[in-house]
């Protein structure tokens, strides 16, 4: 019994000495290289940066505006990419239209690389739908600007 007691108490001290050991590592200050944020990239296209707007269905028109210019698109089949150049707070307006029963799916990425819209909805014969995304980026000192215009593929 006397051996028991001991072996336990032994345990137990060895259990608390090596979890005192193991320490969770600590987050590093960052005081001379600044962080990678979701804003530290601006994509280019021709000197003018740019966002995609992806619309996928089987059959339907949608209606997009950006930048006070109004922009249509008939798809029969699969999917429609397009290059939007957003100015710096401004709005992408979409109004999508179903010619038929189908799941509809709409993505838009901001110039900045992040996806401001991954809708995917069920829509009926003549449904509309209406939408309003914001397309705003920034664009500070350290940003990495990335021009795709100037890459060789």
């Amino acid at each position: 019994m006397n051996t028991n007691k001991r072996s336990y108490i032994f345990c137990c001290i060895l259990m608390i000495c090596f979890s005192s050991c193991v320490r969770k590592p600590r987050r590093p200050l960052m005081r001379g290289k600044p962080r990678l944020t979701n804003n530290s990239y601006l994509y280019l296209r021709n000197g003018r940066p740019f966002g995609i707007l992806r619309v996928e269905c089987s059959d339907c028109q949608m209606t997009y505006i950006v930048n006070s210019e109004r922009f249509t698109i008939d798809i029969k089949e699969g999917n429609e990419d397009r290059f939007i150049y957003p100015k710096q707070n401004s709005f992408l307006r979409t109004e999508l239209r179903s010619n038929g029963n189908q799941m509809i799916r709409v993505l838009a990425i901001n110039p900045n690389g992040k996806m401001v819209s991954n809708v995917l909805d069920s829509f009926v014969i003549d449904q509309h739908s209406k939408n309003k995304y914001p397309m705003h980026y920034n664009r500070f000192k350290n940003t990495i600007v990335v021009d795709i215009s100037k890459k060789k593929h």
